[in-house]
This record gives C-alpha cells, sequence and structure tokens, in this order.
C-alpha cells in the first residue's frame, strides 16, 4: 500500500535467456516486484455496479483506491534534481524520496517538463511506497510531440522499462496541454499498446475521457471508439498580470493558483510590488459534505515561489550582495518582497549583510510556509483527495518554488544532499500531511479530518490559546470526535458559542474572555488531537493576524546537546526565557530535525532529535557547532 500504510511487500525475480543448444543464460536481469490494486475512480463507487462496463471517465470527482481503500493523495511534483545531468547522485534521489515520505508526502506527480527520472528514484519509490502520477515527458508551450519513429521508441522504452515498478500508478500524456490530438491519438495510444495494467489519464490536468477506459477502474478497454478526452477546459492564473501564462483546470483537476513573489524585478517578473490576502487565520470550507459518497477534486498543482537559507543561498553570491534586492538576485526565479512584507511590512528589504539577509531569508521562507499553509488548510477542510504541491524539490541553490532545497553537495558549498528541509516541509510533517486533520478559521469555526484509510477515529480535540506576553497556555475548546476511516471525513465544532450550521462565536468577541486582545495580536491558537487512549495524533498552531502584527517579547533561546542515540541520531532541549514564536534550526550537518518553525514558551523545554541523511557519512559535532537559531521576534 501507499507510504504510511507498512512495508512494500515486493518480491525479487530473476530472468535469464539462454540461446538454442545452449543450458547457460547469457541475458539475465533481476527485478524487485510488488502488486497493489490501484484505481482512478472518476464516478461515484458506493455503488460500484451502476459504473462497471461503462465507457469514458465519470466527472463526480478524482480520487485513488489502493487495495480497496480511499486515500487521501498528497505529496509534490517532481522536478529534475539538477541543470548538469552529469552531477546527478543516486543516493542524493533516495534521500530525496526519504524525505518526502518522512514529512507524510505518498504521492509524486513526474513533471512532463523534465525528464523520465533515473532508476535509482524509482527504486526508491518502490521500496518507500509512493504513488507516482506519472507524466509523459510534453509539456505546454513548445514542448509539443511529433509523430516521428524516434518520439515512438522513446515511449515504447520507457514504458517498457519502468511499467514494472509497482509506484507507478498511472500514466498521462503531458503538463498542461488538455490532452487532444496527437497526445491522445499517439502518445496516450503507444502507451497504450504497451501498457494496459494501469489507468491512464488524457493530461495534467484533465477532465478525463470520454471513451477509452473504463468507467470503474479507469483501465483501457479497447473501445471501438479510441481514447477521446473530454473538453471542459477552464483558466486558472498564476498571480498577478503577465507575464505569467494562465493555467488550465478543470471540474474535477485543479492546477493553481500558484502565488507568485512581487516587488524586485527579476529574469521573469516585471518588478511592480502586489501585495496578495495573508488568508490568517485561514478562510476553511463553507461546506460539510466530505468524503466519497460527495464530490471531489484533485489539486495536481499549486505553489508558493521561495527561496532557501542562508547556508544554501549565501555560498553562490559575493558578501557584498549578500541581499534580496541586490544585482545577481535579478537572475532568480521570482523576487521575494511580497511574501516579507504580507507577513512582515516593516522589514528592510534593501538592506545588505550577513544579519540582513538571514532575516530576509528567514521571513521569505517563513511567508512561503504560512501562505502554503493556510491554502493546504482551506483545501483540507473541503472534499479535496489530491493535494500535490508545485513543487517539491529545486534545481537550483538559489530556491524556487520547493519545500526541499537544492540537494547536489560537492559543487557549491552548504548544500545537502537530498536537500535541507524548508519550513513549509517541516509544517508537513508537524499537521498539514498527517493522517488526522485540525485547524480553525477565521469565523470561530474548527474541523478535524480523518484522512487515515485503515481505521475510525475517536478521540479528543483541544483548542487552547497561548498568550505570548506572559507565555501562559489558556484552554479555549475540547470537543469529543468519532469519524469513520478515511479519506475525507471530517467533524466541525465552534471554538466559542454558537453552532457550526448558524454560526459561531466571532473571534473579536471570544479573545477578550481569553485575556487576549479582541485583534488577536497577542495570542496564538494552538490545536491538538488525541486519541481514546490519550496519544497524541496532531498538533498545528494558527496565527490570529499577520506576524508583523504581533508585539513579542525579547527571547532568549537556548538549545542543548541532550545526548546520542545508538543510530547515530543526536538528542537536542530546546528553551526559552520568554516566547518565541517560530524557532527554526539550521545547521550544515547533514539530516533533517524532528520539528522545526515551533513555538516555544518560556519554562517548558521542547526535547528535538536530529537525524542523519541515510548512510551518508555523518559528524555528529557538526549539529551543534554550525547550528543557527533564529526566531520571529529577531527580524520584526
Amino acid at each position: 500500500g501507499p507510504a504510511g500504510r507498512g512495508e512494500q511487500g515486493r518480491s525479487a525475480m530473476n530472468v535469464g535467456v539462454a540461446p538454442d543448444g545452449s543450458s547457460r543464460a547469457t541475458l539475465v536481469d533481476s527485478r524487485r516486484l510488488g502488486f497493489r490494486v490501484f484505481t482512478l475512480v472518476t464516478g461515484n463507487d458506493t455503488g460500484p455496479g451502476s459504473l462497471a462496463g461503462k465507457d469514458g471517465s465519470d466527472t463526480f470527482t478524482m480520487r485513488f483506491k489502493v487495495n480497496g481503500a480511499d486515500v487521501w493523495s498528497r505529496g509534490g511534483n517532481m522536478i529534475p534534481m539538477e541543470e548538469f545531468e552529469g552531477r546527478v547522485d543516486a543516493q542524493a534521489l533516495r534521500i530525496l524520496v526519504q524525505s518526502a515520505v518522512d514529512a507524510n508526502m505518498n504521492t509524486f506527480r513526474l513533471w512532463g517538463g523534465g525528464i523520465f527520472q533515473y532508476d535509482a528514484w524509482y527504486d526508491a519509490c518502490d521500496e518507500l511506497g509512493v504513488m507516482i502520477y506519472h507524466d509523459m515527458m510534453y509539456a505546454q508551450q513548445g514542448h509539443a510531440p511529433s509523430n516521428t519513429t524516434m518520439e515512438e521508441a522513446e515511449i515504447r522504452h520507457q514504458v517498457r522499462r519502468l511499467s514494472s515498478h509497482a509506484s507507478v500508478a498511472l500514466w498521462d500524456s503531458c503538463n498542461e496541454c488538455g490532452g487532444h490530438g496527437i497526445y491522445a491519438s499517439f502518445v496516450m495510444a503507444t502507451v497504450v499498446e504497451e501498457d494496459t495494467s494501469r489507468p491512464v489519464w488524457p493530461s495534467c490536468p484533465s477532465n478525463g475521457w470520454a471513451s477509452g477506459v473504463d468507467r470503474l477502474w479507469s483501465l483501457p478497454n479497447g473501445s471501438p471508439l479510441g481514447l477521446q478526452p473530454r473538453d471542459d477546459e477552464q483558466f486558472v492564473g498564476h498571480g498577478p498580470a503577465p507575464p505569467s501564462p494562465p493555467s488550465p483546470t478543470y471540474p474535477i483537476e485543479t492546477h493553481g493558483p500558484y502565488q507568485i513573489g512581487t516587488g524586485f524585478e527579476t529574469v521573469n517578473h516585471y518588478g511592480w510590488l502586489q501585495l496578495f490576502p495573508a488568508n490568517l487565520p485561514p478562510a476553511l470550507a463553507p461546506t460539510f459534505l466530505t468524503g466519497p459518497q460527495y464530490p471531489g477534486t484533485y489539486a495536481s498543482e499549486f505553489g508558493g515561489s521561495a527561496i532557501s537559507s542562508f547556508e544554501s543561498l549565501a555560498p553562490t553570491l559575493n558578501p557584498q550582495h549578500w541581499g534580496v534586492n541586490t544585482p545577481p538576485m535579478f537572475w532568480r526565479n521570482w523576487p521575494v518582497n511580497s511574501f516579507v512584507l504580507v507577513y512582515g511590512p516593516n522589514t528592510n528589504l534593501p538592506a545588505v549583510g550577513e544579519a540582513a539577509l538571514k532575516g530576509q531569508l528567514d521571513l521569505a521562507m517563513l511567508g512561503q510556509a504560512l501562505e502554503m499553509k493556510s491554502d493546504i488548510e482551506t483545501r483540507r477542510s473541503k472534499n479535496s483527495f489530491g493535494t500535490v504541491t508545485w513543487q517539491l524539490n529545486e534545481i537550483w541553490p538559489t530556491g524556487g518554488w520547493g519545500s526541499l532545497e537544492y540537494g547536489t553537495p560537492g559543487f557549491t558549498a552548504g548544500q545537502l544532499i537530498g536537500g535541507r528541509w524548508k519550513p513549509l516541509h517541516y509544517m508537513m510533517l508537524s499537521s498539514l500531511y498527517t493522517d488526522v486533520f485540525i485547524a480553525c478559521g477565521d469565523d470561530g469555526r474548527c474541523v478535524v479530518k480523518n484522512d487515515n484509510a485503515l481505521g475510525p477515529l475517536n478521540g479528543t480535540a483541544s483548542v487552547e490559546a497561548l498568550q505570548v506576553t506572559s507565555g501562559k497556555i489558556v484552554p479555549v475548546a475540547t470537543a469529543q470526535v468519532s469519524l469513520p476511516r478515511g479519506a475525507g471525513p471530517t467533524q466541525w465544532f465552534c471554538a466559542g458559542g454558537g453552532d457550526v450550521l448558524s454560526g459561531c462565536e466571532p473571534w473579536s468577541s471570544l479573545l477578550p474572555t481569553l485575556g487576549c486582545a479582541a485583534s488577536g495580536i497577542d495570542c496564538v491558537l494552538l490545536m491538538s488531537v488525541k486519541d481514546s487512549n490519550g496519544a497524541s495524533l496532531v498538533d498545528n498552531s494558527v496565527l490570529l493576524t499577520i506576524p508583523g502584527n504581533y508585539t513579542l517579547p525579547a527571547a532568549s533561546v537556548r538549545v542543548k546537546l541532550a545526548g546520542i542515540n545508538a543510530d547515530g541520531s543526536v538528542l537536542l532541549t530546546a528553551s526559552a526565557d520568554a516566547t518565541a514564536l517560530y524557532v527554526v534550526l539550521t545547521t550544515q550537518a547533514t539530516g533533517r530535525f524532528s520539528a522545526n518553525a515551533f513555538h516555544l514558551a518560556p519554562g517548558m523545554p521542547r526535547t528535538l532529535s536530529f537525524t542523519p541523511f541515510g548512510s551518508v557519512p555523518f559528524d555528529g559535532s557538526l549539529v551543534t557547532t554550525t547550528l543557527r537559531v533564529e526566531h520571529l521576534q529577531q527580524y520584526l
């Protein structure tokens, strides 16, 4: 089953071919094979008999089902790890896949504007249970196919090469091309000639097939009408006006929106500043109808442009250019000004120097994390069965859209093999991509969702308020939660008075009763869900206003070495003498922390671990000797 659902059962198979009259095989191949039943659901399959035998996709939903269980697909778009193919490292590819799984991902969408990946990547996906939504390597804007012998041979070779990988869940023809014409008649027709064992899809995104697949399974059915995509294409923009082209979106599958950075001229942006809504607290869905029995959607791309840490970016710049608005930054994708100014409007972006750049990058990465966090929280409150960000990884050290940094070491100082985790990736680990989810929205409503396909949820949801000035934590609400197994069921409750149908008590009325300002400028919401035995399932926090509106105490954060485990992981204790929000730890050591971008209250230390990446050489002393500690108050 998918990652998080136990070990991946795979068996070794050896095949040898012996020439006529010989008892000795001269051509030998070995593979590890796994078996699973994967279904791309587009109809209401609560009554599957009504879908069986029908030709073409439905338009009710888009959802993955694995071995009979509905699955919430969450992950990121995989782009090439490297501009220079000779630098690609098999171990880096494996570590990248492990980092995705460790952050609760179970899906990669292999983007059609990139490359067919290396064997090491597919092998790691097989071993770790990642489902691959696999484009053929065609995309919009000039990357169209031609019906040539060469291209046909490449398609056939790649499908034959990759079809034994259980991780490859479905094939589609291209990125954002619509899937019509030559994409259906040549690309997907060729794919289907080679592989009828898995679902096919016109393009990413798409509204499915008018004919050519079985409606229940989405498998090719040999329809005499052939593979014919549906129409109904709509468009969603990438953000502000040109030069960003629109992306297609469909009722059941969407691309976008994409929150680009603005405010400084770069190679692909004219330089105007356009701020976007902070969406804090997030605007949760107005509907309570969630689960497989209701219409659903799949988001196969959406994102916020990002940048990387000081450790990754600074070695690419002369120290005289250590600032996000210096001349070399013209050459990177998208500026970061708007991501900083939306959440910290008083930041000095023209400033240059080590201290200035560290603060600018911290706020920029936090801005990306908060923008995407609110977006994902809103999506999870809806009937969304796919949450796949644009994008997972970076192709160069300066950043782009990823939640992981550039992951090729040895050529530019400061890079970690497989990619250092950004704050967004840590938030996926802690709350955004967990099976059990909780969030409270801007209207006082709170939602708990169970996306665990293997079992029901019975437990207790709690909401508290952290008073940032005193460090006190005040109870707000508790609710008993009982939900069937996932994917999709939700339960709603009010943080204060009222009821979810007619309206909950607004925060402006509730907060003063908790010792907080009505505007929320001095409190942070803390939410958690525990199971019936008291074990923690998820912890989340939500800001009540933008970070720049908070008056935070001057906190001193200390991180001490607490020990080293037998597996080589390093134990740390973090503490603060006053409330510290979004404490970010960065190090040159090769690995990742058990948590990051977290809050500390005075008198409430937190125990953390630092786990090495894979089997690469690990110098545990670097964890502390190169450790850099930041928190929000330092930069506001």
